[in-house]
């Protein structure tokens, strides 16, 4: 065999060289479509390992004098003459680098080039690499692979907080009969729920709900909750259409949600401004969307003149959390 129809064999040959990447996922790079006069040169970005299926077609049927890949201030790893169009044709990256798609032609009739680029990673690391050259070649041609943590997507994540608070009676006016409860929304906090409640009040609530919950389950009403929340106070905080129990009967209290300020107020019973204020409950629960961030209070009052209560306070706070990935990208040597 002679050495230039030997060395065509071996470049054919590794041209279509199985690829065993395992099931990644093939992702478009280009689908472009240009007129055709003279040289177009065409720079992405490949990372080494990556499946590069090339489709060619001119739209008129007309041949294309030549198709050449290959690295940047290298050799050529593919070319093709004189045809109409080039269908699937897959070549591996040798090393992770910028690489030209290269078309010339020298015909004197209007040509309509289409071409398409995809790429099938080799792995996972490399799926997210970046084949965009977004610098001059000529200016800046040495380059360099870097790789940056970037954010792609968020995860929903409840937090639970919960406490309880003892409120004395007026014990006939000789005692302040409120206290607080101080609590803190987590970061990325979307909404959140709560439900504030007075002695038993707070276990019979949550057995309640709890069965409430499970009949929401069986019944598929909540096939839109992207995950099962443990309670129904959760899934109540996530937007499910669940009737929560709420209560006047029974020891009951007031309250407001408030910032550090108008708790003071509230403590000497001067008017005071409130997200939300509400009188004589025994269990209450509410969905919030504001505020969402910073520090706050249940402000709690006990009209009773004599007996003291004990409030139960519990919130589910629906918040998202950033998901970073490693993404590989080039970058210009300056």
């Amino acid at each position: 065999m002679k050495p230039a129809v030997l060395r065509q064999y071996l470049l054919l040959a590794y041209i279509h060289l199985p690829f065993f990447g395992g099931a990644q996922q093939t992702i478009p790079v280009a689908d472009q479509t240009f007129r055709m006069d003279g040289q177009h040169t065409f720079v992405y970005a490949f990372a080494e390992g990556d499946a590069v299926e090339l489709g060619v077609t001119e739209l008129g049927g007309k041949k294309i004098k030549t198709v050449e890949f290959l690295p940047f201030a290298g050799s050529t790893i593919f070319s093709s003459y004189e045809t109409d169009s080039i269908a699937r044709q897959t070549i591996r990256i040798p090393h992770t680098g910028i690489y030209l798609l290269r078309f010339n032609e020298s015909g004197a009739g209007k040509k309509i080039c289409r071409f398409t680029l995809h790429r099938t990673p080799a792995g996972k690391e490399t799926t997210r690499f970046s084949t965009a050259v977004p610098w001059d070649l000529s200016e800046f041609p040495s380059f360099r692979e870097v790789r940056k943590s970037v954010q792609t997507g968020v995860d929903t994540v409840m937090v639970s907080m919960s406490g309880q608070v003892s409120v004395s009676a007026r014990k006939m006016y000789t005692t302040n009969p409120v206290n607080a409860w101080q609590f803190t929304l987590p970061p990325g906090t979307r909404q959140w729920a709560y439900r504030i409640s007075v002695g038993q009040g707070a276990s019979e609530a949550r057995q309640l709900d709890a069965r409430k919950l499970s009949q929401a389950l069986r019944s598929g009403s909540m096939k839109l909750i992207t995950f099962q929340p443990e309670t129904a106070l959760a899934a109540f905080a996530l937007g499910a259409a669940i009737d929560m129990t709420i209560s006047t009967t029974g020891e009951d209290v007031t309250y407001a949600i408030t910032d550090g300020e108008n708790w003071q107020k509230f403590s000497k019973e001067e008017p005071c401004q409130a997200f939300v204020y509400q009188g004589n409950i025994n269990v209450d629960v509410q969905r919030r969307h504001t505020p969402l961030e910073g520090t706050y209070f249940f402000a709690l009052k006990n009209d009773n003149l004599i007996d003291d209560i004990t409030v139960t306070l519990e919130i589910e706070a629906v918040t998202e959390k950033p998901v970073f990935e490693t993404q590989i990208v080039l970058e210009p040597v300056k």
